[in-house]
């Protein structure tokens, strides 16, 4: 190769790098209000609810949790009829609370 492909080759290289560094910089450091994404960040797994205190859903203070009263906890309401081992449509503190134990292990 000649001098004059050699400094044609270095100033190529030389615009290269001032033009590439830039924007391999940009894409290290955040921008203004953002955080950085640490590559070993693992997600956050869901929450689970934590189930109601039985006193706030008894709500009419019988003792038991009726259907209605229930009805307010869209995951209680749901399994209802499964934790209702003697079917009289209540709850008792002892049926709900295997509700509780299931949520909370």
């Amino acid at each position: 190769m000649n001098t004059k492909t050699l400094s044609c080759l270095g100033a190529l290289a030389t615009v290269i790098a001032l033009t590439t560094a830039p924007l391999a910089h940009a894409q290290q450091v955040p921008q203004r209000g953002e955080e950085r994404a640490s590559p070993q960040a693992s997600p956050t797994p869901p929450t689970t609810p934590v189930p109601r205190p039985f006193q706030d859903l008894d709500q009419n203070a019988d003792g038991a949790i009726s259907k209605d009263e229930a009805a307010v906890d869209p995951p209680l309401a749901q399994v209802f009829g499964t934790l209702d081992k003697d079917a009289d449509g209540r709850l008792t503190p002892e049926e709900y609370a295997v509700h509780a134990r299931q949520d909370n292990p």
